[in-house]
């Protein structure tokens, strides 16, 4: 089911400030995904999509002023409790999907008095979470994940001077340029305007003049030169043959991402090393290296990864088509679960 897709639509279709009645199919579709998510991984305890998607679709709902069915909220409610939200940097983005959704539950009465302190509760749990997760340059989870985590301090009433949403702002504002696309914009510039995804539930409708223009994006500067990049792919997991499947340098352009340094490395002769992307608002995404596929049913996905130290590796900051390494750098592709 597309949960998140349909999700991020309504959600669009609500700011735009379109008619109710346009929305009404749209919003059927949205409850019947949430149940289909749900029933087709019962015996897993997860949804087919991701609690990510699934918080979504709630937030989405509840925006939209639609009461959701407390057996669906309370599978949320459980997988908090129970800390399957994720962990790390894949807490921050879910946690704050399905915190956001609680307090969008909560604030707009639209469960009872019992859950709804029970939501006020577990959002409260998250939030605190995902501070625990901010790093000492401001960011929390990575540069995109942060918008997500202050869009929660805003909507929970937690930004006080000299905490974690003022940190988090420095960082995201010492970093916007990583923000260029449509949908890692639409994060962003709530937050840039002191607002989350709950304002607009009540955000007032009124005729704007269509002011809007085409935002003319410079390709980056060609850099001069050459580098060499050291890739190397992982695979910890129990059903791997081993734990290194490839660790070769890969010469590419200076100005080379990470995505042209796959490309790269796809080429060389005689150990190629074969790679899938998929196309995601987002950017690229990888799905496969070395013919091993991350799929969402068995919970994993490819990580990329830059060596800071022969004993510290930490997750990149920004997609493979904007990570643009340097000279000498060691990269690692590592398939994680989730």
């Amino acid at each position: 089911p597309q949960t998140g897709r349909l999700a991020l639509y309504l959600l669009a279709l609500r700011a735009t400030c379109l008619p109710a009645r346009s929305h009404r199919t749209l919003v059927t579709w949205l409850k019947h995904y949430l149940e289909e998510d749900w029933i087709g991984s019962w015996q897993d305890g997860h949804p087919l999509t991701s609690y990510y998607q699934y918080g979504l679709g709630v937030l989405a709902l509840c925006v939209h002023h639609k009461r959701v069915r407390e057996g669906v909220i309370r599978r949320l409610l459980t997988a908090q409790n129970y800390g399957r939200l994720g962990h790390h940097g894949s807490l921050v983005d879910t946690g704050a999907v399905v915190a956001l959704a609680f307090t969008c539950l909560e604030q707009r009465k639209l469960v009872g008095t019992n859950l709804a302190a029970e939501l006020q509760v577990a959002a409260r749990i998250i939030r605190w979470d995902i501070a625990e997760l901010q790093g000492s340059d401001g960011i929390i989870g990575n540069i995109y994940s942060t918008p997500w985590a202050l869009q929660v301090f805003l909507a929970t009433g937690s930004c006080h001077p000299e905490s974690e949403f003022s940190r988090g702002m420095a960082a995201l504002l010492e970093n916007l340029e990583a923000f260029g696309t449509a949908a890692t914009m639409a994060q962003v510039l709530p937050v840039l305007h002191g607002r989350s995804y709950l304002d607009i539930a009540s955000m007032p409708c009124r005729e704007e003049p269509d002011t809007l223009t085409p935002l003319d994006m410079e390709p980056p500067a060609e850099v001069p030169g050459n580098k060499t990049v050291q890739l190397v792919v992982e695979c910890p997991l129990p059903w791997c043959y081993e734990l290194r499947l490839y660790d070769r340098p890969v010469p590419v352009p200076a100005s080379a991402s990470l995505l042209g340094v796959l490309q790269a490395a796809a080429a060389l002769e005689p150990h190629p090393c074969p790679f899938r992307t998929q196309e995601t608002p987002h950017g690229p995404f990888l799905t496969q290296v070395l013919g091993l596929e991350a799929r969402p049913e068995k919970r994993n996905y490819w990580r990329p990864m830059a060596a800071v130290s022969p004993q510290t590796v930490v997750p990149l900051s920004t997609g493979i088509a904007d990570y643009r390494p340097k000279d000498g750098e060691t990269l690692i592709l590592r398939l994680s679960e989730w």
